[in-house]
């Protein structure tokens, strides 16, 4: 890393090392560029497939807002600002995330047979999951789209990366929901996200009750700042949900 970004990642992680887990990922592995930062203000961050992560570490947000590209998809760590996008430049959004980060050197080992998806199952994915078929062809042939496959190779679930880094896309077919397949899915993500060198976590939505307890169960730490998705053109969601 450069001495800008060492002291981007240091204040960041003095702030808070689980609001802004997102955000010192990437930019402790090099996956995208700051556009903007001041310690008095905050930071802009673009992340390699374009959506830009906004935290503020100061008091200063008019300099910050200066600096806000007004279109494009954005996750905002401040709620504040996020407000500011939505009133003022026509930014739009869900509910704001939660944003899960699994912060232990290991986890156990996924007892399903979970393996990559190739694009024979984008079909199926697409009928589970609302994305895109570009975004799922992508993430299935950059290798960052798994299944979790029973005897006799029927597809039980499956989830994934999102091309941030974040954990999410998991569905499981209903036929075989309430056997642990969601919790395997994870498991399995969690261990290959280590194993790449990265931080484990995912964005979860305020009112998704089902994934919360999940994440609680599998020992993932909550930030206590909200996550804003929000967008300004005819992007894609890409939120984990």
């Amino acid at each position: 890393m450069s001495f800008e970004t060492t002291k981007i990642v240091r204040l960041l992680k003095e702030l808070d090392n689980l609001d802004f887990a997102d955000i010192i990922d990437m930019l402790e592995t090099g996956d995208g560029d700051v556009l903007f930062f001041s310690a008095d203000s905050g930071l802009i961050f673009r992340s390699l497939p374009g959506t830009c992560f906004i935290a503020v570490t100061g008091n200063d947000r008019e300099s910050l807002y200066e600096h806000i590209i007004p279109s494009g998809l954005y996750s905002v760590h401040d709620d504040e600002t996020a407000d500011y996008m939505r009133r003022k430049l026509g930014f739009e959004g869900d509910e704001p995330c939660y944003l899960y980060v699994f912060t232990e050197d290991s986890i156990e080992d996924s007892p399903c047979d979970i393996r990559p998806l190739d694009e024979s199952f984008i079909p199926i994915v697409l009928q589970h999951y609302d994305a895109g078929e570009e975004y799922i062809r992508e993430r299935i042939s950059s290798g960052n789209l798994f299944g979790a496959f029973i005897p006799e190779s029927c597809l039980a679930g499956f989830a994934g990366f999102h091309s941030e880094g974040a954990m999410g896309m998991l569905e499981v077919m209903p036929e075989y929901r309430r056997h642990g397949i969601g919790e395997a899915l994870e498991r399995f993500l969690i261990k290959e996200a280590l194993k790449r060198g990265h931080v484990p976590y995912c964005n979860v939505y305020i009112s998704n009750e089902k994934s919360i307890r999940l994440q609680t169960k599998l020992g993932l730490k909550r930030g206590s700042r909200f996550s804003h998705w929000i967008r300004k053109s005819d992007l894609p969601e890409e939120c984990t949900k």
